[in-house]
Protein backbone atom coordinates (compact mmCIF):
# COMPACT_ATOMS: atom_id res chain seq x y z
CA UNK A 1 0.00 0.00 0.00
CA UNK A 2 1.77 3.07 -1.22
CA UNK A 3 -0.30 6.19 -0.68
CA UNK A 4 -1.48 8.31 2.20
CA UNK A 5 -5.09 9.04 3.13
CA UNK A 6 -4.38 12.76 2.91
CA UNK A 7 -1.53 15.02 1.76
CA UNK A 8 1.50 12.83 0.97
CA UNK A 9 4.04 12.84 3.78
CA UNK A 10 7.16 10.71 3.52
CA UNK A 11 6.93 9.34 7.07
CA UNK A 12 3.16 8.96 7.26
CA UNK A 13 1.43 6.00 5.67
CA UNK A 14 -1.95 4.65 6.75
CA UNK A 15 -1.78 1.29 8.41
CA UNK A 16 -4.25 -1.47 7.48
CA UNK A 17 -5.84 -1.15 10.92
CA UNK A 18 -6.29 2.64 10.75
CA UNK A 19 -9.87 3.24 11.99
CA UNK A 20 -10.21 6.44 9.93
CA UNK A 21 -9.68 4.57 6.66
CA UNK A 22 -11.82 2.39 4.42
CA UNK A 23 -9.75 0.45 1.90
CA UNK A 24 -10.87 0.20 -1.72
CA UNK A 25 -9.59 -1.36 -4.93
CA UNK A 26 -8.09 1.09 -7.46
CA UNK A 27 -10.28 0.02 -10.37
CA UNK A 28 -13.41 0.69 -8.29
CA UNK A 29 -12.08 4.22 -7.68
CA UNK A 30 -11.53 4.90 -11.38
CA UNK A 31 -14.55 3.28 -13.03
CA UNK A 32 -18.14 3.85 -11.99
CA UNK A 33 -20.33 0.80 -11.48
CA UNK A 34 -24.03 0.77 -12.46
CA UNK A 35 -26.03 3.54 -10.83
CA UNK A 36 -29.38 1.83 -11.36
CA UNK A 37 -30.67 -1.67 -11.96
CA UNK A 38 -30.07 -3.02 -15.46
CA UNK A 39 -30.18 -6.39 -17.15
CA UNK A 40 -26.80 -8.03 -17.46
CA UNK A 41 -24.24 -8.53 -18.65
CA UNK A 42 -22.75 -5.10 -17.95
CA UNK A 43 -19.25 -3.86 -18.79
CA UNK A 44 -17.31 -0.59 -18.76
CA UNK A 45 -13.82 -0.18 -20.16
CA UNK A 46 -11.60 2.90 -19.87
CA UNK A 47 -8.22 2.60 -21.55
CA UNK A 48 -6.53 -0.49 -20.03
CA UNK A 49 -9.03 -0.85 -17.16
CA UNK A 50 -12.35 -2.64 -17.22
CA UNK A 51 -15.08 -3.95 -14.95
CA UNK A 52 -17.51 -6.63 -16.07
CA UNK A 53 -20.61 -7.95 -14.29
CA UNK A 54 -21.95 -11.21 -15.67
CA UNK A 55 -25.04 -12.75 -14.06
CA UNK A 56 -25.35 -16.51 -13.95
CA UNK A 57 -28.99 -16.40 -15.06
CA UNK A 58 -29.73 -14.89 -18.44
CA UNK A 59 -31.49 -11.53 -18.21
CA UNK A 60 -30.91 -11.21 -14.46
CA UNK A 61 -30.34 -7.74 -12.99
CA UNK A 62 -26.80 -6.77 -12.08
CA UNK A 63 -26.09 -5.17 -8.67
CA UNK A 64 -26.08 -1.37 -8.64
CA UNK A 65 -26.38 1.85 -6.67
CA UNK A 66 -25.08 2.94 -3.29
CA UNK A 67 -25.53 -0.45 -1.62
CA UNK A 68 -23.27 -2.16 -4.16
CA UNK A 69 -20.57 0.44 -3.60
CA UNK A 70 -20.77 0.21 0.17
CA UNK A 71 -20.73 -3.59 -0.02
CA UNK A 72 -17.63 -3.67 -2.24
CA UNK A 73 -15.93 -1.25 0.14
CA UNK A 74 -16.73 -3.61 3.00
CA UNK A 75 -15.29 -6.61 1.18
CA UNK A 76 -12.07 -4.79 0.26
CA UNK A 77 -11.67 -3.10 3.63
CA UNK A 78 -12.13 -6.25 5.68
CA UNK A 79 -9.83 -8.24 3.41
CA UNK A 80 -7.07 -5.67 3.89
CA UNK A 81 -7.59 -5.35 7.65
CA UNK A 82 -7.52 -9.10 8.28
CA UNK A 83 -5.01 -9.92 5.51
CA UNK A 84 -7.41 -12.71 4.65
CA UNK A 85 -9.43 -13.39 1.50
CA UNK A 86 -12.33 -14.63 3.66
CA UNK A 87 -14.74 -11.84 4.59
CA UNK A 88 -17.46 -12.26 7.20
CA UNK A 89 -20.86 -10.80 6.28
CA UNK A 90 -22.79 -11.73 9.40
CA UNK A 91 -25.84 -13.88 9.76
CA UNK A 92 -28.20 -11.66 7.79
CA UNK A 93 -28.68 -8.26 6.16
CA UNK A 94 -29.24 -6.66 9.58
CA UNK A 95 -25.80 -7.71 10.78
CA UNK A 96 -24.18 -6.52 7.55
CA UNK A 97 -25.97 -3.15 7.60
CA UNK A 98 -24.79 -2.59 11.16
CA UNK A 99 -21.23 -3.43 10.14
CA UNK A 100 -21.49 -0.91 7.32
CA UNK A 101 -22.66 1.77 9.74
CA UNK A 102 -26.06 2.00 8.06
CA UNK A 103 -29.37 2.59 9.83
CA UNK A 104 -31.08 -0.70 10.56
CA UNK A 105 -34.42 0.15 9.00
CA UNK A 106 -36.52 -1.84 6.56
CA UNK A 107 -35.78 0.10 3.31
CA UNK A 108 -32.04 -0.08 3.97
CA UNK A 109 -32.14 -3.77 4.88
CA UNK A 110 -34.14 -4.58 1.75
CA UNK A 111 -31.71 -2.72 -0.50
CA UNK A 112 -28.66 -4.33 1.10
CA UNK A 113 -30.19 -7.81 0.85
CA UNK A 114 -31.19 -7.34 -2.80
CA UNK A 115 -27.78 -6.06 -3.89
CA UNK A 116 -25.87 -8.79 -2.03
CA UNK A 117 -28.16 -11.41 -3.56
CA UNK A 118 -27.49 -10.06 -7.05
CA UNK A 119 -23.77 -9.83 -6.33
CA UNK A 120 -23.29 -13.45 -5.30
CA UNK A 121 -25.37 -14.59 -8.29
CA UNK A 122 -23.00 -13.09 -10.84
CA UNK A 123 -19.31 -12.88 -11.68
CA UNK A 124 -17.37 -9.64 -11.23
CA UNK A 125 -14.16 -9.34 -13.23
CA UNK A 126 -11.66 -6.48 -13.13
CA UNK A 127 -8.77 -5.66 -15.43
CA UNK A 128 -6.06 -3.05 -15.09
CA UNK A 129 -2.77 -2.23 -16.75
CA UNK A 130 -0.17 -4.91 -16.33
CA UNK A 131 -2.59 -7.49 -14.98
CA UNK A 132 -4.60 -10.28 -16.52
CA UNK A 133 -8.36 -10.11 -15.83
CA UNK A 134 -9.17 -11.03 -12.24
CA UNK A 135 -12.34 -12.58 -10.91
CA UNK A 136 -13.14 -10.93 -7.58
CA UNK A 137 -14.68 -13.95 -5.88
CA UNK A 138 -13.20 -17.37 -5.49
CA UNK A 139 -15.15 -19.95 -7.50
CA UNK A 140 -16.23 -21.46 -4.20
CA UNK A 141 -18.00 -18.17 -3.40
CA UNK A 142 -20.07 -18.17 -6.58
CA UNK A 143 -23.61 -19.45 -6.80
CA UNK A 144 -25.28 -21.09 -9.75
CA UNK A 145 -28.74 -20.63 -8.31
CA UNK A 146 -31.02 -17.81 -9.45
CA UNK A 147 -31.95 -16.89 -5.87
CA UNK A 148 -29.09 -17.88 -3.53
CA UNK A 149 -29.59 -18.05 0.21
CA UNK A 150 -27.82 -15.53 2.41
CA UNK A 151 -24.13 -16.28 2.77
CA UNK A 152 -22.46 -15.46 6.08
CA UNK A 153 -19.05 -15.18 4.45
CA UNK A 154 -17.47 -14.75 1.03
CA UNK A 155 -14.03 -15.68 -0.20
CA UNK A 156 -12.12 -13.42 -2.56
CA UNK A 157 -9.97 -15.05 -5.21
CA UNK A 158 -6.33 -15.35 -4.21
CA UNK A 159 -5.17 -13.29 -7.19
CA UNK A 160 -7.62 -10.48 -6.51
CA UNK A 161 -6.71 -10.48 -2.83
CA UNK A 162 -2.99 -10.28 -3.61
CA UNK A 163 -3.59 -7.38 -5.99
CA UNK A 164 -5.77 -5.64 -3.41
CA UNK A 165 -3.13 -5.97 -0.68
CA UNK A 166 -0.57 -4.40 -2.99
CA UNK A 167 -2.64 -1.57 -4.45
CA UNK A 168 -5.41 -0.76 -1.92
CA UNK A 169 -6.54 2.88 -1.91
CA UNK A 170 -7.37 4.56 1.44
CA UNK A 171 -10.68 6.41 1.52
CA UNK A 172 -11.84 8.58 4.41
CA UNK A 173 -14.31 6.60 6.53
CA UNK A 174 -16.06 9.73 7.88
CA UNK A 175 -16.61 11.11 4.39
CA UNK A 176 -17.96 7.81 3.09
CA UNK A 177 -20.42 7.82 5.99
CA UNK A 178 -21.34 11.46 5.31
CA UNK A 179 -22.04 10.75 1.64
CA UNK A 180 -24.32 7.93 2.77
CA UNK A 181 -26.59 6.73 -0.06
CA UNK A 182 -25.28 8.94 -2.88
CA UNK A 183 -23.64 6.56 -5.39
CA UNK A 184 -22.17 9.19 -7.71
CA UNK A 185 -20.77 11.16 -4.75
CA UNK A 186 -19.19 7.96 -3.44
CA UNK A 187 -17.66 7.45 -6.89
CA UNK A 188 -16.38 11.04 -6.90
CA UNK A 189 -14.78 10.64 -3.47
CA UNK A 190 -13.01 7.44 -4.50
CA UNK A 191 -11.84 9.02 -7.76
CA UNK A 192 -10.48 12.11 -5.97
CA UNK A 193 -8.65 10.09 -3.34
CA UNK A 194 -7.09 7.82 -5.93
CA UNK A 195 -6.08 10.80 -8.03
CA UNK A 196 -4.45 12.55 -5.08
CA UNK A 197 -2.61 9.36 -4.15
CA UNK A 198 -0.82 9.63 -7.51
CA UNK A 199 0.45 13.15 -6.83
CA UNK A 200 4.12 13.49 -5.93
CA UNK A 201 3.82 17.24 -5.28
CA UNK A 202 1.11 19.74 -4.47
CA UNK A 203 0.21 20.32 -8.10
CA UNK A 204 -3.46 20.29 -9.10
CA UNK A 205 -4.59 17.83 -11.75
CA UNK A 206 -7.23 18.61 -14.38
CA UNK A 207 -9.33 15.82 -15.89
CA UNK A 208 -11.44 16.55 -18.97
CA UNK A 209 -15.21 16.06 -18.98
CA UNK A 210 -14.97 13.51 -21.80
CA UNK A 211 -12.72 11.32 -19.64
CA UNK A 212 -14.99 11.67 -16.62
CA UNK A 213 -18.02 10.81 -18.75
CA UNK A 214 -16.37 7.60 -19.95
CA UNK A 215 -15.59 6.66 -16.36
CA UNK A 216 -18.82 7.58 -14.59
CA UNK A 217 -21.52 8.41 -17.13
CA UNK A 218 -24.68 6.33 -17.33
CA UNK A 219 -25.85 4.53 -20.47
CA UNK A 220 -27.82 6.83 -22.76
CA UNK A 221 -26.96 9.89 -20.68
CA UNK A 222 -26.29 13.24 -22.37
CA UNK A 223 -23.08 15.06 -21.53
CA UNK A 224 -24.91 18.09 -20.11
CA UNK A 225 -26.99 15.87 -17.85
CA UNK A 226 -23.91 13.98 -16.67
CA UNK A 227 -21.97 17.16 -16.02
CA UNK A 228 -24.76 18.61 -13.89
CA UNK A 229 -25.05 15.38 -11.89
CA UNK A 230 -21.29 15.05 -11.40
CA UNK A 231 -20.96 18.69 -10.34
CA UNK A 232 -23.66 18.07 -7.74
CA UNK A 233 -21.71 15.03 -6.54
CA UNK A 234 -18.52 17.11 -6.34
CA UNK A 235 -20.30 19.74 -4.26
CA UNK A 236 -21.33 17.03 -1.79
CA UNK A 237 -17.77 15.75 -1.56
CA UNK A 238 -16.33 19.25 -1.22
CA UNK A 239 -18.76 20.11 1.57
CA UNK A 240 -17.68 16.97 3.47
CA UNK A 241 -13.94 16.85 2.73
CA UNK A 242 -11.91 19.73 4.15
CA UNK A 243 -8.59 18.47 2.77
CA UNK A 244 -9.28 19.00 -0.93
CA UNK A 245 -9.68 21.84 -3.40
CA UNK A 246 -11.90 21.47 -6.45
CA UNK A 247 -12.70 23.55 -9.50
CA UNK A 248 -15.07 22.75 -12.34
CA UNK A 249 -15.22 24.67 -15.60
CA UNK A 250 -15.65 24.03 -19.31
CA UNK A 251 -12.25 22.30 -19.50
CA UNK A 252 -13.03 19.72 -16.83
CA UNK A 253 -12.51 19.18 -13.11
CA UNK A 254 -9.33 20.26 -11.33
CA UNK A 255 -8.36 18.49 -8.11
CA UNK A 256 -5.74 19.52 -5.57
CA UNK A 257 -5.00 19.70 -1.88
CA UNK A 258 -6.55 22.55 0.09
CA UNK A 259 -4.10 25.27 1.03
CA UNK A 260 -5.35 25.02 4.59
CA UNK A 261 -7.57 22.38 6.10
CA UNK A 262 -9.27 23.44 9.35
CA UNK A 263 -9.64 20.73 11.95
CA UNK A 264 -13.38 20.20 11.64
CA UNK A 265 -15.71 17.28 11.30
CA UNK A 266 -17.24 16.79 7.85
CA UNK A 267 -20.79 17.97 7.50
CA UNK A 268 -23.60 15.69 6.44
CA UNK A 269 -23.87 15.93 2.68
CA UNK A 270 -27.10 16.90 1.03
CA UNK A 271 -27.84 16.90 -2.69
CA UNK A 272 -26.57 20.27 -3.89
CA UNK A 273 -29.14 22.65 -5.36
CA UNK A 274 -28.85 24.32 -8.72
CA UNK A 275 -26.79 27.49 -8.56
CA UNK A 276 -29.05 30.02 -10.24
CA UNK A 277 -28.55 33.76 -9.97
CA UNK A 278 -32.23 34.24 -9.28
CA UNK A 279 -34.90 32.45 -7.33
CA UNK A 280 -36.94 31.35 -10.33
CA UNK A 281 -34.90 28.19 -10.91
CA UNK A 282 -35.26 26.96 -7.35
CA UNK A 283 -37.77 24.33 -6.33
CA UNK A 284 -40.77 25.79 -4.52
CA UNK A 285 -42.08 29.32 -4.35
CA UNK A 286 -39.85 32.26 -3.48
CA UNK A 287 -40.66 34.19 -0.31
CA UNK A 288 -43.30 36.87 -0.64
CA UNK A 289 -42.26 40.52 -0.98
CA UNK A 290 -43.09 41.11 2.68
CA UNK A 291 -41.15 38.03 3.73
CA UNK A 292 -38.18 39.14 1.62
CA UNK A 293 -38.15 42.53 3.33
CA UNK A 294 -38.39 40.92 6.76
CA UNK A 295 -35.52 38.54 5.98
CA UNK A 296 -33.41 41.38 4.60
CA UNK A 297 -33.97 43.41 7.75
CA UNK A 298 -33.37 40.38 9.93
CA UNK A 299 -29.80 39.97 8.74
CA UNK A 300 -29.03 43.65 9.41
CA UNK A 301 -26.52 43.99 12.26
CA UNK A 302 -27.12 45.89 15.46
CA UNK A 303 -23.61 47.37 15.84
CA UNK A 304 -22.16 48.15 19.19
CA UNK A 305 -22.02 51.83 20.02
CA UNK A 306 -19.14 53.59 18.29
CA UNK A 307 -18.05 50.73 16.04
CA UNK A 308 -18.98 52.64 12.88
CA UNK A 309 -20.78 49.61 11.48
CA UNK A 310 -17.55 48.03 10.37
CA UNK A 311 -16.23 44.58 11.08
CA UNK A 312 -13.41 44.20 13.59
CA UNK A 313 -9.95 43.32 12.41
CA UNK A 314 -9.14 39.82 13.71
CA UNK A 315 -5.45 40.68 13.67
CA UNK A 316 -5.94 43.40 16.30
CA UNK A 317 -8.58 41.66 18.44
CA UNK A 318 -7.28 39.91 21.52
CA UNK A 319 -8.21 36.25 21.89
CA UNK A 320 -11.61 35.78 23.44
CA UNK A 321 -12.15 39.52 23.75
CA UNK A 322 -14.97 40.08 21.28
CA UNK A 323 -18.37 38.63 22.13
CA UNK A 324 -21.01 37.62 19.62
CA UNK A 325 -23.80 39.84 20.90
CA UNK A 326 -23.63 41.49 17.47
CA UNK A 327 -23.53 39.99 13.96
CA UNK A 328 -20.14 38.95 12.63
CA UNK A 329 -18.65 40.24 9.39
CA UNK A 330 -16.04 38.08 7.69
CA UNK A 331 -13.72 39.88 5.30
CA UNK A 332 -12.05 38.64 2.14
CA UNK A 333 -8.78 37.62 3.81
CA UNK A 334 -10.80 35.12 5.85
CA UNK A 335 -13.24 33.84 3.24
CA UNK A 336 -11.42 34.23 -0.08
CA UNK A 337 -14.51 35.96 -1.48
CA UNK A 338 -14.53 39.44 -3.05
CA UNK A 339 -17.29 40.69 -0.73
CA UNK A 340 -17.93 40.52 3.00
CA UNK A 341 -20.06 37.78 4.60
CA UNK A 342 -22.36 38.68 7.50
CA UNK A 343 -23.41 36.00 9.99
CA UNK A 344 -25.73 36.39 12.95
CA UNK A 345 -27.75 34.44 15.47
CA UNK A 346 -31.16 33.20 14.37
CA UNK A 347 -34.38 34.40 15.91
CA UNK A 348 -37.36 32.15 16.47
CA UNK A 349 -38.31 29.78 13.68
CA UNK A 350 -36.99 31.90 10.79
CA UNK A 351 -34.99 30.07 8.12
CA UNK A 352 -31.20 30.57 8.13
CA UNK A 353 -29.82 33.39 5.98
CA UNK A 354 -26.49 35.08 5.40
CA UNK A 355 -25.74 38.58 4.13
CA UNK A 356 -23.20 39.76 1.57
CA UNK A 357 -21.94 43.32 1.08
CA UNK A 358 -19.26 44.53 -1.34
CA UNK A 359 -17.31 46.28 1.44
CA UNK A 360 -16.66 46.00 5.16
CA UNK A 361 -19.00 48.87 6.01
CA UNK A 362 -22.65 47.99 6.44
CA UNK A 363 -24.63 49.29 3.45
CA UNK A 364 -28.29 48.17 3.33
CA UNK A 365 -28.66 49.51 -0.21
CA UNK A 366 -25.93 47.16 -1.43
CA UNK A 367 -26.86 44.16 0.69
CA UNK A 368 -27.58 40.75 -0.79
CA UNK A 369 -29.40 38.24 1.40
CA UNK A 370 -29.14 34.53 0.64
CA UNK A 371 -31.68 32.06 1.99
CA UNK A 372 -29.97 28.73 2.75
CA UNK A 373 -32.94 26.38 3.06
CA UNK A 374 -34.41 24.49 1.35
CA UNK A 375 -32.17 25.71 -1.48
CA UNK A 376 -29.57 28.46 -1.66
CA UNK A 377 -31.24 31.40 -3.36
CA UNK A 378 -31.00 35.18 -3.45
CA UNK A 379 -33.99 36.91 -1.91
CA UNK A 380 -32.64 40.48 -2.07
CA UNK A 381 -29.82 42.08 -3.97
CA UNK A 382 -28.33 40.87 -7.19
CA UNK A 383 -24.95 39.15 -7.15
CA UNK A 384 -23.46 38.36 -10.56
CA UNK A 385 -23.66 34.69 -11.46
CA UNK A 386 -19.98 33.89 -10.78
CA UNK A 387 -20.04 35.69 -7.44
CA UNK A 388 -23.26 33.93 -6.47
CA UNK A 389 -21.64 30.58 -7.32
CA UNK A 390 -18.61 31.44 -5.17
CA UNK A 391 -20.70 32.56 -2.20
CA UNK A 392 -22.92 29.47 -2.53
CA UNK A 393 -19.85 27.22 -2.52
CA UNK A 394 -18.48 29.05 0.53
CA UNK A 395 -21.81 28.67 2.34
CA UNK A 396 -21.92 24.93 1.63
CA UNK A 397 -18.33 24.42 2.78
CA UNK A 398 -18.95 26.52 5.93
CA UNK A 399 -22.48 25.38 6.74
CA UNK A 400 -21.35 23.89 10.06
CA UNK A 401 -19.90 27.29 11.00
CA UNK A 402 -23.01 29.17 9.84
CA UNK A 403 -25.17 26.87 11.96
CA UNK A 404 -22.83 27.33 14.92
CA UNK A 405 -23.41 31.09 14.84
CA UNK A 406 -27.10 30.83 13.90
CA UNK A 407 -27.81 28.48 16.82
CA UNK A 408 -25.92 30.70 19.26
CA UNK A 409 -23.28 28.07 20.00
CA UNK A 410 -20.31 30.33 19.19
CA UNK A 411 -19.27 32.65 22.01
CA UNK A 412 -16.45 34.77 20.57
CA UNK A 413 -15.44 36.36 17.30
CA UNK A 414 -12.11 34.55 17.48
CA UNK A 415 -13.88 31.21 17.76
CA UNK A 416 -15.73 31.97 14.52
CA UNK A 417 -12.72 33.20 12.55
CA UNK A 418 -10.65 30.20 13.60
CA UNK A 419 -13.21 27.89 11.99
CA UNK A 420 -13.72 29.71 8.70
CA UNK A 421 -12.96 27.57 5.69
CA UNK A 422 -11.49 29.85 3.06
CA UNK A 423 -12.42 29.61 -0.60
CA UNK A 424 -8.92 29.45 -2.04
CA UNK A 425 -7.94 30.26 -5.60
CA UNK A 426 -8.47 26.58 -6.28
CA UNK A 427 -11.72 26.23 -4.38
CA UNK A 428 -15.01 24.88 -5.63
CA UNK A 429 -16.15 26.94 -8.56
CA UNK A 430 -18.45 26.29 -11.46
CA UNK A 431 -18.25 28.40 -14.58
Amino acid sequence: MNCSASRPVADRRPQPSDPEVLWSYPVFCQIGLPLAAAEGPWQRQVDSMAVALTPVAEGALVPSGWALRRFLLHLCDQAVRTSSPVVELGEDATALAAALGLPVIEPVLQEVAVQVERFVAMKLTVSQEGQAPLGMLDARGQSHRAAPAWRSRLRLSSRFHASLMQHAVPLDRRIVMALAAEPLALDAHGWIRHLLCQQTADQPITVAWDDLFRRFGAAGQEMDTFRAAFEDALRMVYAADHSIALAADAAGVTVGFATTAPDAEPVAAEPAPPAPGDASAAVGAAPSAGRQEALAQAVAPEPAEGDGRTSPDPQTASAGSRSLADPVSLRSHLTGLPGVIWLRRGRGDEPPVIGVTPGARWDPDRLTVLLLEPLIMQITGGLPQKEFDAVSAWAMANRDLIDLVWDGRASTFEEVTSRVRKVAALGWRNS
